[in-house]
């Protein structure tokens, strides 16, 4: 079994800095790999990649949804901080103290979880174009394996197209052969036997 990740294989390998840099488009995206599958099964391969890229893709839609709605909390924090300021250091109100500290952790917490988010969002854009390539490649072996697979058939076919043609013709044959004018042979032994003989033969041979 070849792999795109084994360079060993040099045989049945892909370059994966080639295929890095013809930017291939995201398969389960492209509608002709889509069309591949009308008449093909999907391996298991296929199907977990397949199903991989796409927890990716809502990973990375949540994230980027996640980070927005933060950063709104985060400036709402911020303005109520900002009003704050002066019941805090002017008045020195306790409670408004307490709210400014909370707002303060908030924004401590949004900060930790932009972060994450920031790091994890810079690294789904490569395990999505590996995993892709790995889609790839068991796509194509699952195509050359299906047409090896109908070319053998095709093979089959053909040689049982022939002995079926063979064989028609001989029972078309057999037929002809068979299915002789036998008038000839019964106006002569009308002839010799007679009308009434033949009757009797004729009820004897063909009467149901």
């Amino acid at each position: 079994m070849w792999n795109i990740f084994n360079k060993k294989n040099k045989a049945h390998s892909f370059d994966l800095k080639v295929l890095f840099k013809n930017d291939i488009s995201l398969l389960t995206l492209d509608e002709r790999w889509n069309g591949l599958f009308k008449n093909m099964v999907k391996t298991n391969d296929i199907i977990e990649s397949e199903n991989r890229i796409k927890e990716l893709l809502k990973e990375q839609s949540r994230l980027i949804t996640e980070s927005k709605e933060i950063s709104i909390k985060k400036k709402e924090c911020m303005d109520s901080i900002i009003k704050l300021t002066t019941e805090v250091f002017d008045k020195n109100n306790k409670e408004a103290h307490t709210k400014m500290q909370e707002c303060e952790k908030t924004i401590v917490a949004i900060n930790k979880k932009m972060e994450e988010n920031e790091e994890r969002l810079l690294d789904i854009p490569k395990e999505i174009r590996e995993e892709n390539l790995r889609l790839l490649e068991y796509t194509v072996k699952q195509v050359y394996f299906s047409i090896k697979e109908n070319q053998m058939r095709v093979a089959e076919l053909d040689k049982e197209i022939a002995q079926t043609k063979e064989n028609l013709k001989k029972m078309i044959e057999e037929r002809e052969f068979l299915a002789e004018d036998y008038s000839d042979t019964y106006s002569y032994f009308h002839d010799l036997l007679g009308k009434d003989e033949l009757q009797k033969l004729d009820e004897i041979y063909f009467s149901k």
